[in-house]
């Protein structure tokens, strides 16, 4: 057995037949390295540059609004829902250029509704002397302007809340830039025409959302944006994590602040100022769906034991290229030499795979597990392409598995070799009917009975979105489980379930897993041919399923995939830690089902548990908790005993709120100093975060101590659920080194925003 065959052909399969590959050479010439570039590193600049450009990046920085982020995540995946479901209004898929339109059309009374709310919250401002004003009557100024915003558009308040944030933010740094002398009235727009160029940002940004729900690059960033982001010394890298949340958050955050510190630029663009280009781009996901089709109809027509080197040679290209890591390793010893020699291992491995033997062996369990679980017909399909079908899986899946790899292993035939072996016996685990492996095999996923992960939905073939997993897993979820489970909005499983109306344990449940494929948003996985249309879950009910997790859930810990680094990489360290990142491909998600749980409505999707916001040129931070409507009636319990003989259990009120911010807030910080250059890496600021977390705690004792009733007679107000806010006033680098001053706790009624 040569180095390229780890696994024989009896070690991996059963009753099928894999010949051992030849070693493909490789070659020790260099390309260029492609560099992939975030397209806003850093948020300070050198002291050296001059007080306005520093203004302006402190300005960039104070933009940050997790919570818009995460409305523009949920506009995303609302439009990739309304996308795929349009789809069944159609006879035969339509044409890119009818989607379009049909999302342009869909989300137009978002655009609509946000214009009326910035017309009126420029309304509001007219009259009063802002520049004159005093600091605190301006604050309340704008604060009474903003929250007189009443939204016609049930849904997307978060979407319009941010906006009038931003534009609470545009205009307190047009005010504040003429106080501080940097800027005489003169040379500031006017609050309205600020206010008007901001309302002209809405809707290049909601095309952006649009094309990222298509999978598209979006509009690139705007010639006066793009000057400013020359000024700042920020790279206009357009790559495609670019399509995420946080990069559309980041280009809007630009161009607003580029209506303060690049005003001169529309007079230098004329006519050009106000219209973003388009990105002229390949789309890569659309020719990824041909070549899965093509390579899928070349595999079903081959002879017995064939070999498909070449149709996997043309079929990876196309799998590369929705994955931009592996410009990395390709450019190493050329693309067209990486390709064939994968290709030359994958075609070798598959060949036993091929034909008319193998296709009955492999299409039955797939129909029987797969397709008829679902509800589908299997007659139109032929066993040979629905075990070509699941050949190209395990194809596409060993590539895909490649691509996470780092470079050096593409610079030593050896490690390619084996990795690409190793990715393909996984695959093969993943996606080929447990029928045709060995028992003993230790990459097989389950230890008991297994199903098959199908692509779905099927009326959009070849257009498919994500894979399912063929069973559904009825479990009893016990309290202990589901309080070890973190959830995506920093809480817990068991949060999430009590709020949902859970009252007994064990809850009986029945556990959905979907496995993302290149273009997967989560609105795609709301629109589950398996699901009543009627009961269509919202986006957020779908979670990561780490192994950690489907082994408490499910205890079939190899149905979970780890989060990888790329979950952090999309979203940013901090974010991850208590947000959600777009489904990165192969990564797998479960939803629970029960009749014990109420539905969630789309209007009140709950925010992050935990929030950190710094705001560097106030030199303040705050740390927000929001409890839900459930968590703050327990928590009215502690504080009202129900008779005059029972005190305040004011200690289970204080572990109460601990619980809320401990596991996550010391690596939410850490990462934010490390932003924000108030730290050179984690491990400078254990120290401060430590100290932060010390002075936190004494402030929330002293808070109960002293000001229980306050957060009792927020409890008591209608407004659903409350907000702790815990700020750090005259926070800096040198007063972190010390003792850190105690934070000022407020309490309000009902879920405040990052802005208030």
């Amino acid at each position: 057995m040569d180095v390229q065959s780890g696994y024989t052909s009896e070690a991996l399969f059963s009753g099928l037949s894999l010949a051992e590959p030849p070693v493909a050479p490789a070659s020790s010439e260099a390309e260029p390295e492609a560099t992939l570039n975030s397209p806003f590193p850093a948020r300070f600049i050198a002291e050296a540059f001059a007080p306005e450009v520093e203004e302006a990046a402190a300005f960039l920085a104070e933009l940050e609004d997790e919570d818009f982020i995460d409305s523009l995540e949920h506009l995303i995946d609302d439009a990739a829902a309304h996308q795929l479901a349009d789809q069944r209004n159609w006879s035969s898929l339509p044409a890119e250029a009818d989607t379009k339109a049909s999302l342009e059309d869909w989300i137009e009374p978002v655009a609509t509704e946000a214009e009326r709310v910035l017309d009126g919250f420029a309304e509001r401002l007219l009259g009063p002397d802002l520049y004159g004003m005093p600091a605190q009557e301006f604050e309340q100024l704008l604060e009474s302007a903003g929250s007189q915003s009443l939204y016609g558009l049930t849904g997307y308040e978060g979407f319009l809340g941010g906006l009038i944030r931003a534009g609470k933010k545009l205009v307190g740094g047009a005010v504040g830039l003429v106080k501080k002398g940097i800027a005489a009235v003169g040379k500031v727009l006017p609050v309205n025409l600020l206010l008007s160029k901001l309302k002209g940002l809405v809707r290049p940004l909601l095309k952006r959302v649009v094309n990222a729900a298509m999978n598209r690059l979006p509009a690139s960033i705007r010639p006066f944006a793009r000057k400013l982001a020359a000024k700042l010394g920020v790279s206009e890298a357009e790559a495609e994590d670019h399509a995420s949340a946080e990069g559309l958050a980041e280009v809007f955050e630009l161009e607003v602040t580029s209506l303060l510190y690049a005003p001169d630029a529309e007079e230098e663009l004329g006519e050009s100022f106000f219209e973003p280009r388009d990105y002229e781009s390949t789309d890569s996901l659309a020719a990824l769906e041909a070549a899965r089709a093509r390579f899928t109809e070349r595999l079903a027509a081959m002879p017995d034991g064939s070999a498909p080197t070449a149709e996997i040679e043309q079929f990876l290209p196309a799998v590369m290229a929705v994955q931009p890591l592996i410009k990395l390793g390709i450019s190493i010893i050329g693309r067209q030499r990486v390709v064939k020699f994968i290709a030359d291992i994958l075609a070798n491995l598959a060949k036993g795979l091929i034909g008319e033997g193998p296709a009955r062996i492999l299409a039955t369990p797939v129909a029987d597990l797969g397709l008829k679980v679902f509800g589908f017909e299997t007659e139109a399909e032929s066993d040979r392409m629905l075990a070509a079908e699941a050949v190209a899986s395990t194809v596409e899946g060993a590539t895909l598995r490649l691509l996470e790899l780092p470079e050096s292993v593409f610079e030593d035939q050896l490690q390619l070799a084996a990795a690409v072996q190793e990715a393909f016996v996984e695959a093969a685990a993943a996606y080929l009917p447990d029928k045709v492996l060995h028992q003993d095999l230790p990459e097989r996923e389950t230890a008991g009975e297994g199903g098959v992960w199908v692509l779905m939905p099927r009326s959009a073939k070849p257009r498919y979105r994500f894979r399912k997993y063929s069973r559904v897993f009825a479990v009893p979820i016990t309290r202990q489980a589901a309080r070890a489970i973190r959830w995506s909005d920093g809480g817990t499983l068991e949060g999430h379930l009590l709020d949902r109306g859970v009252r007994r344990w064990p809850l009986e449940a029945e556990v959905d897993l979907y496995e993302a494929i290149p273009g997967t948003h989560f609105g795609h996985l709301t629109q589950d041919e398996g699901t009543d249309e009627s009961l269509a879950p919202d986006s957020t009910e779908f979670q990561l399923l780490t192994p950690e997790i489907a082994g408490l859930l499910l205890r079939e810990p190899g149905l979970g995939r780890a989060a990888g680094p790329a979950a952090t990489a999309v979203l940013g360290a901090a974010t991850a830690a208590v947000g959600r990142a777009r489904p990165n491909v192969g990564r797998r998600y479960f939803r629970i089902r029960s009749a014990a749980l109420g539905r969630l409505k789309r209007a009140r999707r709950l925010p992050r548990r935990l929030l950190v916001v710094m705001e560097p040129s106030r030199r303040r931070l705050r740390v927000q908790l929001r409890l839900s409507e459930r968590q703050a009636q327990q928590m009215l319990a502690l504080l009202q005993p129900s008779s005059p003989a029972t005190r305040r259990d004011l200690p289970s009120v204080l572990a109460a709120l601990r619980q809320l911010y401990e596991p996550r807030l010391p690596e939410i910080l850490a990462a934010r100093m490390v932003r924000h250059a108030l730290a050179k890496d984690a491990a400078d600021a254990a120290a401060p975060v430590d100290a932060l977390l010390k002075a936190l705690a004494t402030a929330l004792s002293k808070f109960l101590t002293q000001r229980a009733a306050q957060l009792a007679a927020a409890v008591a107000e209608p407004a659903n659920g409350v907000t702790l806010s815990i700020t750090f006033q005259d926070l800096t680098k040198e007063k972190l080194g010390g003792t850190v001053q105690p934070p000022e706790v407020a309490v309000h009624a009902g879920w405040k925003s990052s802005g208030q």
